[in-house]
């Protein structure tokens, strides 16, 4: 649950929160969106760079002073964000501080390894449950954010963003705990299967589909420098950045896009709502299949929705207002991935340096996001549309979704 609320906070202090700033800023202080996407990028980047280092950080002392150190830094880079009065002081803010403590600390990759740790033989529908936390943002935290500032301007709705970080971090991080081993606890509670049968179910019909099986093996433990010679590493890597590329279009400037396409500000913000509610079900129904059939298929068949959902958001217009609808419920859909993608790494590698290996991964991965968004920035301000850099995304998606199929079946260790 701790690690639910500290994803929350994350997706909503920037991951797809950041996008209801970009006009504001624009209005406000003239520049253009390469500029500020630029901030974003930097953001992103440094924390990504940071990742690794709070990954072996949390291997050695858990979730619980990471998360305190990422709330700290947020926080106080949304609290001084509404003072600043120069591109260079609002740069300072988002990569230093904001980058530092919701991108690096609190980003993904620590939350998901500290779930990884408590769960093994459901670990995938684990994931699915923590990484809801996004439809937590689109539920709650953003849609707040933007009616505040509608009524009271980017600078209010900044600052209770940075006050909200202070307060989530205070509640949740003291209850933070690391391995179940230091507990006298053991992944999954060490709970063997009962002798019970189960009464049938109205969804079990899910568990019976005509797709290859998840082969649990045996727990394996990679280092970071066995994992960095491992190919299907790598290819695993390239295969996300290729779908971060088409995600990182969306979470700057899908608001912008659809206010460009004659879509009004309630509308462009329900719709980014609409796609993160539906990726609750979403993630969580991905998940526990993620538990039955093999991550990669599954992988795929969201990689095939979420490329129809930039389609159809490249494609809206004035006179196609209803695309941006079913680009949220595709959205909402596609992204159910991230439990599978965490899955899979703890299911090939391990959990004893789970949180350096997925750190590191998701640095390199996540800087798609860096490339989709800065490429987005620099074809609005030279086209003056989104279009083609939409579609662009959606072809990462059908390329990452073919390399994905290459991956072959967790291997056992090198030189084993």
């Amino acid at each position: 649950a701790g690690a639910w609320v500290m994803y929350m906070l994350n997706q909503a202090a920037f991951t797809w929160g950041f996008t209801i700033f970009v006009n504001p800023l624009a209005d406000e202080f003239g520049w253009s969106r390469t500029s500020i996407t630029i901030a974003w990028a930097l953001s992103l980047t440094w924390g990504l760079l940071l990742g690794p280092w709070f990954g072996r950080f949390f291997d050695r002392h858990g979730a619980k002073p990471v998360m305190a150190i990422g709330g700290l830094l947020g926080g106080l880079g949304w609290v001084l964000l509404p003072t600043v009065e120069s591109y260079w002081t609002f740069l300072a803010c988002m990569v230093l501080l904001v980058g530092a403590g919701i991108n690096g600390a609190m980003g993904p990759s620590i939350g998901s390894a500290a779930i990884a740790q408590w769960f093994k033989l459901r670990r995938s529908l684990a994931l699915g449950l923590y990484f809801t936390g996004s439809g937590g943002a689109g539920l709650v935290l953003i849609p707040l954010m933007g009616a505040l500032t509608e009524s009271h301007g980017w600078r209010a709705s900044a600052t209770a963003l940075g006050l909200t970080a202070f307060l989530l971090t205070a509640i949740v991080s003291p209850f933070m705990r690391h391995r179940p081993e230091q507990h006298g606890l053991k992944p999954d509670g060490d709970a063997a299967p009962g002798p019970a049968i189960a009464k049938p179910r109205l969804w079990d019909f899910a568990a019976r589909l005509p797709l290859p099986r998840h082969r649990p093996g045996l727990e394996r433990d990679f280092t970071l420098a066995q994992a960095l010679r491992h190919w299907p590493f790598w290819l695993f890597t390239v295969a996300i950045f290729l779908r971060y590329f088409g995600m990182g279009i969306t979470q700057v400037h899908q608001v912008p896009h659809m206010l460009s396409q004659g879509v009004g500000t309630p509308i462009a913000t329900a719709v980014l709502s609409v796609s993160l509610i539906v990726n609750i079900p979403s993630r969580i129904a991905v998940g526990w299949l993620g538990d039955i059939y093999d991550k990669r298929w599954l992988l795929n068949l969201l990689a095939i929705a979420g490329g129809l959902a930039l389609l159809a958001l490249a494609w809206a217009g004035p006179e196609r207002v209803g695309l941006v609808w079913v680009y949220a419920v595709l959205w909402g859909v596609g992204l159910a991935m991230l439990p599978l993608q965490a899955a899979w790494m703890a299911d090939s590698y391990g959990r004893k340096h789970y949180g350096s290996i997925n750190a590191l991964s998701n640095s390199f991965a996540l800087f798609g996001r860096v490339v989709g968004a800065l490429g987005a920035a620099v074809a609005y301000d030279l086209f003056a549309g989104y279009t083609a850099i939409m579609l662009l995304g959606a072809a990462g998606f059908g390329v990452g979704a073919l390399l994905l199929m290459a991956l072959p079946a967790p291997n056992p260790m090198p030189g084993r």
